[in-house]
């Protein structure tokens, strides 16, 4: 094959799970036999290098520049490098050198001499500091065995039996290149000296962490007894399908586990994959027991069991053995054939069949192409061939054209067997592979980027895998004789129904998002778009945890902060809807004391404070003291001599009365906690909890399960972090979310900001607006309540409702955006004349968060334009 660039990465701990002494074995990413030719991915070096008996030997040559050096790509983060050197001659060191990027240049040299042991890092390019001078013998002529452990910030190196650890926090970044080396003992050549290197290889790191991913469950077996299980694929409610290839049958395991035969006679299927519109399309690879059943892509009715033919021959060709396929959103089919057998000789290949039938061949000079995946944008096309040990990676041009491919990763290898490929994959919604490692007794994950994050360790060779279960959470594996589910932190990535939003303008979404948590004020966004009421985006990039690197997911537990308005939003329009207040109510209709209000200059106001008032915060009453009182800054005003911090509705309407009004009501937006109020109102006219009302009027009826007002301690385990960052890459921890948490667990509750939400529910309740008020074809609030949170109020220059901040977007036509910002990251919105609903989560604490807001949500009104 042509020179093909390797990006590899070392992966984390193989996760704990039921498995054979087999699954147990070692395992390495890269094992190097040092035969010539060598690799093309030792891509440089310098001085004379001679492969030869599993023995890498440089010396000097020619002009002297530098010692011999012999570089190769592979990239990696934590792991295990081990190899043995010997020096030979006069001959001083040896060493292994990690690059990283152009900018950083190198990170870390390990330098083993005749006296000493070093270790240089490169805190930056074209810098060293001495993380490590040790004395240590070593003699010539002699193997010594090293090896070379990334934990993070932490480097521990082992020669022989000496060991030492230095620790910097840029040796936890990504390494992308390696290379062999030291002094050999001169420019005389040969003569003079020479290094020897055997025995290279590199393993798993063995630590807990599964980098971007999160914690895995237990590998399950869920059914057994089958003779070669394949292809699995999950429909549009998670149920799995999949293939029994011997007795020539396909299963069905529905959500609750129940098993059922969906076709006696299959005619040897293989690979599985579901259309958004319910058909499901698979390779029948040529029945044994059929004769003379061709090897062709059909797509089967679910309801009859009945299939139409989708591609049958290439260019008047019959198909040899279709293997594995994916389906793009153009309707278009990506598919492998395997190749022929003995009684079918022929070819491999990988092919595309357009929506209008036209069948083309993509791939023809890769040995044994088996699985064919495609990225969640469908900008590259993942080929897993079963005869080279390397994922490739093709970038896709247009539907069925794609560019020249390259080497994406190497895959898991058993130590002291000889290497092989591959056979399935699927990805989840966050872009990572999962890919099927038969001979290793595994599945390997890898990231969009390249990087092998995690290995699942299976008590039988796994074929294929797909994402199934309601919340395609659970990874469905066939194995040989038996059907495995391992629980994911994240879901699996499905295609649906087309939008007009495009794969051009998603990819431009994520590359903004990516963008701006690269400047360096948000650890991880998440992303999620209704168009036409249908999920067009739902990504989550980053992490969530600095500390732990702990991936930000669609599912993340947020504080909302003032988002959370949304919510009291909808509570209120709910209880106007059923005539028990209106919007224009005073707050003295329901506690006399406050027609007792006064301005600075003791006069009664003009009009009431109303309800109105308080939701859009142009009620009059200050905000800042309490703010102030409310993280203990400031106790010294003495309007609030003797404040008790309120424990009760009552507490905080005495609150109110003794800051008293600052302008006419109505007149000039303060905004604030006197909103807070509303909670007030509807506890007291209810005779329920703010709490109570909020779970029986909006998170019950939308099946908000994930949303609450007070987090149980279990749910503040799994609440995001959230920080302030007023300098990029500066994170300081911020417990404002857990304070409120705490009180409100206490009895009292914030109108304004006491929701802890998930992407999805924070998605559902604003399609509620977007659908004026129905929800699963019930009107929950009628249209003409809801109607009035969207009205500009006086006082706010036409910029906020009630409860709703109000915008107007000029970006691909003019509508207008009602929406909530928060504290801590978020905002959410509706629009209805581009009838789409959008919500972004992102934890920290920053005066740019507008502007960050303003830049992700233009770039999304870019490729969805308002229809005309």
């Amino acid at each position: 094959m042509k020179k093909l660039t390797r990006i590899l990465l070392c992966l984390i701990l193989c996760i704990t799970a039921t498995a054979t002494t087999k699954a147990a074995e070692p395992l390495v990413l890269l094992q190097e036999s040092f035969q010539e030719p060598l690799s093309t991915e030792w891509f440089w070096g310098l001085g004379t290098w001679q492969a030869q008996d599993g023995v890498l030997r440089g010396y000097e040559s020619g002009p002297r520049r530098h010692g011999p050096v012999k570089m190769r790509r592979f990239v990696m983060r934590d792991g295990i490098v081990e190899f043995e050197f010997r020096l030979e001659g006069k001959a001083k060191f040896a060493g292994i050198i990690f690059n990283g990027s152009q900018k950083r240049g190198h990170i870390v040299h390990l330098v083993v001499s005749r006296d000493q042991i070093r270790v240089l890092g490169h805190a930056k390019k074209g810098e060293s500091e001495n993380l490590l001078q040790k004395p240590h013998q070593i003699n010539i002529g002699q193997w010594y065995r090293a090896k070379v452990q990334f934990d993070g910030p932490v480097m521990a190196v082992t020669v022989n039996d000496s060991e030492f650890t230095v620790k910097a926090e840029y040796i936890a970044e990504r390494k992308l290149t390696f290379g062999l080396g030291g002094d050999s003992g001169g420019p005389e050549g040969e003569t003079a000296g020479a290094l020897k290197f055997r025995n290279l290889r590199i393993r798993p790191a063995s630590n807990s962490k599964h980098a971007g991913i999160g914690k895995f469950g237990e590998v399950q077996k869920l059914h057994g007894g089958f003779q070669f299980t394949e292809g699995p694929a999950a429909d549009a409610q998670g149920n799995v399908y999949f293939s029994d290839l011997r007795p020539e049958k396909v299963f069905r395991v529905l959500t609750d586990g129940t098993l059922s035969t969906f076709l006696e006679e299959s005619l040897r299927t293989n690979g599985l994959f579901f259309h958004p519109d319910g058909r499901l399309f698979a390779c029948q690879s040529g029945s044994q027991k059929t004769e003379g059943a061709p090897a062709q892509i059909v797509a089967y009715d679910v309801k009859t069991g009945k299939y139409k033919i989708i591609a049958a021959a290439c260019e008047g060709k019959p198909f040899h053995r279709v293997n594995d396929l994916v389906l793009d959103s153009h309707d278009g089919v990506y598919f492998s054939d395997i190749g022929g057998s003995k009684k079918n000789p022929g070819p491999s290949g990988v092919f595309y069949c357009s929506a209008e039938g036209k069948v083309t061949k993509l791939v023809s000079d890769v040995s044994r192409c088996n699985g064919v995946l495609l990225s969640p944008d469908e900008k590259t096309l993942y080929v897993l061939p079963s005869g080279q040990a390397e994922l490739l990676a093709y970038p896709i041009k247009s539907p069925g054209r794609i560019g020249k491919g390259r080497v994406f990763g190497s895959l898991i290898q058993r130590e002291d067997q000889p290497a092989s490929g591959g056979d399935g994959l699927t990805v989840d919604v966050q872009g990572n592979l999962y890919v099927t490692r038969p001979r290793a007794s595994c599945i390997q994950v890898i990231s969009p980027d390249g990087e092998t994050r995690a290995v699942i360790p299976f008590p039988e060779g796994p074929a294929n895998c797909a994402f199934g279960g309601p919340d395609r959470k659970t990874l469905y594996v066939t194995a040989r004789t038996s059907l495995y589910a391992v629980k994911m932190p994240i879901a699996g990535f499905q295609l649906t129904e087309k939008t007009n939003l495009t794969d051009e303008g998603r990819a431009a979404i994520r590359a903004k998002i990516q963008a701006v948590i690269k400047e360096g004020y948000y650890p991880g966004i998440s992303v999620l778009l209704i168009h036409r009421g249908k999920v067009v985006m739902r990504e989550a990039h980053g992490v969530v945890d600095i500390e732990t690197k702990k991936p930000f997911t669609v599912d993340q537990l947020c504080w909302l902060a003032s988002t959370g308005k949304l919510f009291t939003a909808t509570l209120m329009a709910s209880l106007v809807d059923d005539g028990l207040l209106t919007f224009d109510d005073p707050i003295a209709k329901t506690f006399p004391e406050f027609a007792e209000i006064r301005l600075p200059d003791g006069a009664k106001p003009k009009q009431p404070v109303r309800l109105s008032h308080v939701l859009s915060h142009t009620s009059g009453i200050p905000n800042d003291n309490w703010l102030k009182s409310e993280k203990q800054l400031e106790k010294s005003s003495p309007e609030l001599k003797d404040y008790v911090f309120p424990q009760t509705p009552e507490d905080f309407v005495n609150g109110c009365l003794k800051l008293g009004l600052v302008v006419e009501p109505g007149t000039r937006m303060m905004y604030g906690r006197p909103i807070d109020l509303s909670a007030c109102v509807a506890e007291k006219i209810t005779g329920k909890t703010f709490i109570e009302l909020m779970q029986n009027r909006v998170f019950k009826p939308l099946n908000l399960k994930a949303s609450t007002i007070q987090p149980t301690k279990e749910e503040l385990k799994k609440l995001a972090p959230l920080y302030q960052s007023s300098k990029a890459g500066v994170f300081e921890p911020d417990n404002f979310g857990l304070e409120v948490a705490e009180r409100q667990n206490k009895r009292f509750s914030t109108a304004g900001g006491g929701v802890y939400s998930t992407l999805d529910d924070i998605g559902t309740l604003m399609q509620l607006h977007l659908n004026h008020g129905i929800h699963n074809g019930k009107q929950l609030i009628e249209a003409e309540a809801l109607q009035q949170l969207y009205q500009p109020q006086p006082g706010t220059n036409g910029r906020y409702g009630l409860a709703f901040q109000i915008k107007d977007s000029k970006v691909n036509g003019n509508s207008r955006i009602l929406s909530h910002p928060g504290y801590s990251g978020p905002v959410a919105w509706v629009d209805f004349e581009r009838d789409l609903v959008g919500v972004l989560l992102m934890q920290s604490n920053t005066v740019n968060r507008t502007k960050h807001h303003n830049r992700i949500i233009d770039t999304i009104y870019r490729f969805i334009p308002v229809e005309k």
